[in-house]
């Protein structure tokens, strides 16, 4: 039987072996490992890339978010609105800064935040909002700016899913007060270990993120605040060096896939697809469908040696780390039915044309 991986990070290790190796030889010859050219060079390039004014480097992406709220000024008691679905770094990042993450559902069609429903929570408590570029989908940024404008909030997008999505023309990365990214492997662009970076156009704002990262060191053996230990090592460095220049070509392997799914399974079952909203040009980092069958079909799929992932079973404002913040949530029916209903096909960019067929046709078996 044909195995068809999930993610396969052998394949882009092998096409960028040489180069990566010739980097970290020099970086090994040189004792280079925090800090350096190959850090520098990324920052510069990927500020360049997002078209934002600076880039800092930072050791993970959780730490990215915790380190934008910081340099935000979140104080004990400040209340951050954040979705119910996304991954629990968004919400976890509120809590290691001080806040207090307030749980608003998520839009039906594309699962990101409910605009609608985070203004429903908003309290006199209420200091900003993370919104998240799930799966590479922006959020409707417009909304966005005008809710937080309205309400006198900052706006954080968490971009860990969303290297080289565009709204309206312009990459995310440059909406918000901060932006934070992630590099994990798995990502659309990701290093091979963990990685970070605070994006945004606020240079003082991104210096004390980069002070902050660094221990809150103003100069050698000068601290004038309390910080912490987060910085991009070179070795990471190197590798997104290597994967920056192939991202756009990558990205638009990934949305020539996507149309293959939908193409093959467009009125199949009772499958549906997220969808963009008008302005928007996803990346996707992850090709996610719903179906009220997506446990039998999961089951089906790895018999037929298909790889497939759910991001996320659970949502939230559901998970036992927030369950003393949740006793006063009113009922979040999207975000809890997606937790019951996604499934993650098969989408990084060495997957091939035969693998996409061999994948919508055992999808298409089962149903």
């Amino acid at each position: 039987m044909t195995q068809i991986p999930f993610f396969d990070l052998q394949r882009a290790i092998e096409s960028l072996a040489e180069e990566i190796e010739s980097r970290w030889r020099s970086l090994l010859q040189e004792s280079s490992f925090v800090g350096g050219p190959e850090v520098d060079r990324f920052e510069q390039a990927y500020a360049s890339y997002v078209a934002a004014a600076e880039c800092v480097g930072v050791a993970n992406g959780t730490d990215a978010i915790v380190l934008a709220l910081r340099a935000l000024d979140l104080q004990p008691g400040d209340e951050v609105i954040v979705p119910s679905f996304t991954f629990i770094a968004t919400a976890g990042a509120v809590v290691l800064a001080g806040g207090t993450p307030v749980f608003a559902d998520v839009e039906a069609d594309t699962l990101n935040l409910d605009w609608e429903r985070a203004a429903e929570r908003i309290t006199p408590r209420t200091v900003g909002v993370v919104g998240v570029h799930l799966y590479g989908r922006p959020f409707a940024v417009d909304r966005a700016q005008r809710l937080c404008e309205r309400h006198g909030l900052w706006l954080i997008e968490d971009a860990a899913q969303a290297h080289g999505a565009e709204w309206q023309g312009t990459r995310v990365g440059n909406f918000g007060a901060l932006a934070t990214w992630s590099f994990y492997p798995a990502k659309n662009l990701g290093c091979f270990g963990d990685g970070g970076a605070v994006t945004g156009n606020d240079t003082d704002l991104l210096a004390r993120v980069r002070r902050l990262a660094n221990h809150g060191r103003q100069q050698h053996y000068v601290h004038s605040e309390v910080g912490m230990n987060s910085r991009l090592d070179a070795l990471q460095a190197a590798v997104l060096n290597c994967r920056l220049p192939l991202l756009e070509e990558h990205n638009q392997r990934r949305r020539a896939i996507a149309r293959r799914y939908r193409e093959a399974l467009s009125e199949v079952g009772d499958l549906r697809f997220l969808t963009d909203p008008p302005g928007a040009l996803s990346v996707f980092h992850q090709m996610t469908l719903l179906t009220r069958r997506r446990d039998e079909l999961r089951q089906f799929l790895a018999e037929q040696g298909v790889g497939t992932a759910v991001h996320y079973p659970l949502a939230l404002h559901l998970q036992p780390a927030f369950a003393a913040r949740s006793d006063e949530l009113e009922d979040l029916p999207v975000a809890t039915a997606a937790g019951e209903e996604v499934l993650c096909l098969p989408v990084f960019p060495e997957l091939t044309d035969d693998e996409v067929g061999e994948v919508c046709a055992a999808v298409r078996r089962f149903f």
